[in-house]
């Protein structure tokens, strides 16, 4: 039984899920057990409510063997108890595709008060996929994690099932890997390509090619399929990937053919060497003229004193070409020199391709900046707006305890003044929050505003009606659409002055170390050819210290060789500082003339 995981994330939503389980066009039949494409929906709500990454856990399994019905409901029972997951808070859909039926189980992330558990998750569905194909009396189907899955089930105690997974650890071969995955199988289907059938037809290929690459190279292009390097060439390198002609991806080599990377390599090595040289046959024309007695040269006189030595031609070897990514067959100092050299020019390379602009992204429209900003502060207006509402009824209430005469003696007057008190405190609070989260948001602030602490204690030495007609203008100007308009104007040219602040800084900073990199990258790019103009002595010199590994004393051999012969049109060893522009020198006042009073006519 084949057991595979997939989370959903909240932001790509339920919908690609449900249209997948739910209405797949290539099923022959589908059998919906438990739930519904809107139980998917308030999943992927409540996971975005807790603010998770992911939303819904799907899992499908497929069996060797066929299950009824019952059996694949209680296997999908057997997944949430060794998931800890709340059994009835699941979706459970069948499929049946050429006769054959397979599950799909469908958990929310959120179970009501956790997370689903996602430790060892692949382990411990291969757990339970081997237990259900032992309960069952199925064929047992080699895992990645046979050997994890042994010892789990040795300390959980049941050694008859553990001696049976044991059976399944390969002895040194390459563990089970998948040819391809579930996305891009998926996506190959929205191509109208069947990626199982190219897969067999590519590994029929390979085996009618004797694994041999040229003529695999030949048999792709004659079924329209192409072969080349793939770009991820700095992480994998050699790695090769198989495409159709349009360009569409079908898969990597190596995973479809199930053939090691290290034996690829030597594939790949064995491809690039030259052929072997054809052997030059003369014509039978030439062959009758060089043997014909007429064109026979007559014989040379030799001096009788002469002696006859036989000639001896020792072997001439051939140069070989080494490739720099095939440094294991070098001397081991040479090894180490041209892998410091490679990384100097890595390092150099980075550097330069770097760009401190690009954190800032892209710059956002006016409207864009306002739409954001105005449904970020939309609840802390409708807070404002009620706040503002309870004052007014408070205020109105202290005025009409004031004003009458027994205000004072029944305590009406000191409720009101409390009430007062406790309303200007919120709405302050309120203010006060609102105005940061602003200038959090337009990033005139670096550190997020202090949350909301309602209800506000109350402190009778302020004075709160000036309090009051101090902040009115505020809450009025944010009350006012028109008005809070202007004010985001005015914050948005204040942070856009100071984004291109901040961005002539960084540049500035970052000339220096890009024009140092790229005087370096020049060096390091001229040295190989350098050493044909050095004498014996440095040459010998250089070449033991490449040999040795030091690719720093190298390039002090080479500045000192520069120096000696004072050159001055090499500029391999030119200073930065001198690259820059000259600083005029210090006026001297014995030599400097004073100009003259008399403006010059021209």
């Amino acid at each position: 039984m084949i057991v595979k995981e997939t989370r959903i994330k909240t932001g790509s939503g339920h919908k690609a899920l449900a249209a997948h389980v739910l209405r797949g066009e290539k099923n022959e039949a589908i059998l919906v057990l438990e739930g519904s494409e809107y139980w998917l929906k308030d999943w992927v709500k409540e996971a975005k409510r807790e603010g998770l990454t992911y939303g819904l856990r799907h899992i499908a399994f497929n069996p060797e063997q066929t299950m009824t019905d019952t059996e694949l409901s209680e296997f999908a029972d057997r997944i949430c108890e060794e998931l800890k997951a709340d059994k009835a808070s699941r979706a459970l859909i069948l499929h049946q595709k050429d006769g054959k039926r397979h599950g799909h189980l469908i958990l929310p992330e959120w179970q009501h008060n956790h997370v689903l558990s996602s430790r060892f998750s692949y382990m411990r569905l291969e757990k339970v996929a081997r237990l259900e194909e032992i309960r069952l009396g199925h064929s047992l189907i080699a895992g990645r994690h046979d050997a994890a899955l042994a010892t789990a089930l040795h300390r959980e105690g049941k050694h008859s099932e553990a001696q049976l997974v044991e059976a399944l650890i390969p002895d040194g071969t390459v563990l089970p890997r998948a040819a391809y995955t579930s996305q891009a199988r998926r996506i190959t289907e929205r191509q109208a390509l069947d990626l199982p059938a190219l897969k067999k037809e590519i590994v029929a290929l390979w085996q009618q090619s004797g694994e041999k690459l040229p003529a695999f190279r030949r048999l792709l292009q004659e079924q329209g399929l192409v072969m080349r390097e793939g770009d991820k060439s700095n992480t994998r390198p050699g790695a090769h990937i198989i495409e159709t002609a349009d360009g569409t991806l079908i898969g990597s080599f190596t995973r479809l053919t199930k053939i090691r990377m290290k034996d690829f390599r030597a594939l790949l090595m064995q491809e690039a060497l030259p052929a072997a040289e054809p052997r030059l046959v003369r014509s039978v024309a030439a062959r009758a003229r060089r043997l014909s007695p007429l064109s026979a040269r007559p014989p040379r006189a030799l001096p009788p004193d002469a002696m006859i030595v036989p000639l001896r031609r020792e072997p001439r070897s051939r140069p070989t070409v080494t490739s720099l990514t095939q440094t294991h067959t070098l001397n081991p100092g040479f090894a180490h020199y041209l892998t410091d050299w490679k990384k100097e020019v890595a390092r150099c390379e980075h550097i330069i391709r770097q760009n401190p602009l690009s954190l800032y992204g892209p710059v956002p429209t006016r409207d864009q900046v306002f739409q954001n900003i105005l449904r970020e502060i939309k609840p802390l207006q409708i807070k404002l707006k009620k706040a503002k509402q309870t004052l007014d009824l408070a205020h109105q209430e202290r005025e009409a305890a004031y004003a009458s005469l027994l205000g004072g003696l029944t305590g009406r007057r000191h409720k009101a003044d409390e009430a007062f008190e406790k309303a200007i405190l919120i709405l302050a609070e309120i203010l006060r929050y609102l105005i940061e989260t602003l200038l959090y948001l337009f990033g005139l602030r670096e550190k997020p505003p202090h949350p909301l602490t309602l209800p506000v204690p109350t402190a009778r030495e302020r004075s709160l009606e000036n309090y009051y007609d101090q902040k009115k203008k505020y809450i009025s100007v944010l009350l006012d659409k028109e008005r809070t308009l202007s004010l985001l104007r005015a914050l948005y040219q204040k942070s856009m002055a100071q984004r291109k602040e901040e961005q002539s800084k960084a540049e500035t900073a970052y000339r220096p170390t890009l024009e140092a990199a790229q005087n370096r990258l020049r060096h390091l790019r001229q040295l190989p050819g350098l050493h044909k103009d050095l004498d014996e002595a440095t040459r010998k010199a250089f070449f033991r210290a490449q040999h040795t590994g030091q690719l720093e004393q190298a390039l002090k051999i080479l500045q000192t060789h520069a120096l000696k012969t004072d050159q001055p049109q090499n500029g391999f060893f030119k200073s930065e500082t001198e690259a820059t522009t000259r600083q005029k020198p210090a006026p001297n006042p014995q030599t400097t003339q004073r100009p003259s009073v008399t403006p010059s006519p021209f």
